[in-house]
C-alpha cells in the first residue's frame, strides 16, 4: 500500500529549508535546481508545491512571521511596554536566526512592491503586530507607564518605522545593525516614552 504523504508537512520542511538559503544566497539561488540540492526533492515534486519563485519568496516570508510570532507569544498577558519590548526584541535581528530573518524579509519585501497578493500579506503582517503595540502601548498610558499625552498610534508608527530600519541596517552588515547597539536603541525609545519620574 503506497505511503499516505502528509503535504502540509513536506511544505513545511521545503520551506523550513528555503528561508535558510534566501537568507545566505539571495534571491538569485532561488531556482529549481537549488531548491532541490538544499531539500533532496526532486525539480518535479518542488513545481508542484511552488509553482515559481515568487511563491517560493511569499511563503519564506509567512513561515519567517510565524516563527516570529511563536517566538514573541502574542497572546500572552504581557502588558504595556514589557509586552511591546517582548515582540520588539523578536523582530530587531539581534541573533543569526533573527539576522536571517530579516534578509528574508528584505527580500520579501521587494517581491511586495510590484505584488499586490505579496502587498496584502505585508498588509497583514504588519496589521498583527500594528494592533499589538497599540494595544500595549494604549495599556502603558492607561496604567500610568506612558507619559500622559502619548500617543499609542502615533508612537507605534515610530517604534516599526525604527525596527524595519533596524532590520535594513543589520541585513547590510552595517555597524550601527549590531545586537548591542540594537538593544540599547530600543530601551532608550521606551525610556523616552516614561513619566520623568519613571525614567
Amino acid at each position: 500500500m503506497p505511503k499516505k504523504v502528509d503535504h502540509d508537512q513536506r511544505r513545511h520542511e521545503i520551506i523550513a529549508s528555503v528561508w535558510r538559503l534566501i537568507a545566505d544566497e539571495g534571491l538569485d539561488a532561488v531556482t529549481t535546481r537549488r531548491i532541490a540540492e538544499v531539500t533532496g526533492y526532486s525539480n518535479g515534486l518542488l513545481r508542484y508545491y511552488f509553482p515559481g519563485k515568487d511563491s517560493v519568496i511569499t511563503e519564506a516570508y509567512r513561515y519567517v512571521v510565524e516563527a516570529t510570532n511563536i517566538r514573541a507569544a502574542l497572546g500572552t498577558s504581557e502588558r504595556g511596554l514589557t509586552g511591546v519590548r517582548t515582540l520588539a526584541l523578536e523582530l530587531l535581528p539581534l541573533d543569526e536566526v533573527r539576522h536571517a530573518e530579516a534578509r528574508v524579509a528584505l527580500a520579501f519585501w521587494q517581491q511586495a512592491l510590484n505584488h499586490a497578493d505579496e502587498a496584502a500579506l505585508f498588509d497583514a503582517s504588519f496589521s498583527e503586530w500594528r494592533d499589538f503595540f497599540t494595544a500595549r502601548f494604549t495599556e502603558a498610558l492607561a496604567d500610568g507607564e506612558a507619559a500622559p499625552g502619548t500617543d499609542p498610534v502615533a508612537t507605534t508608527g515610530e517604534l516599526l518605522t525604527l525596527l524595519m530600519g533596524a532590520q535594513i541596517t543589520a541585513a547590510c552588515s552595517q555597524p550601527e545593525g549590531n545586537a548591542r547597539s540594537l538593544v540599547v536603541m530600543l530601551d532608550t525609545f521606551l525610556d523616552r516614552l516614561r513619566p520623568c519620574d519613571l525614567r
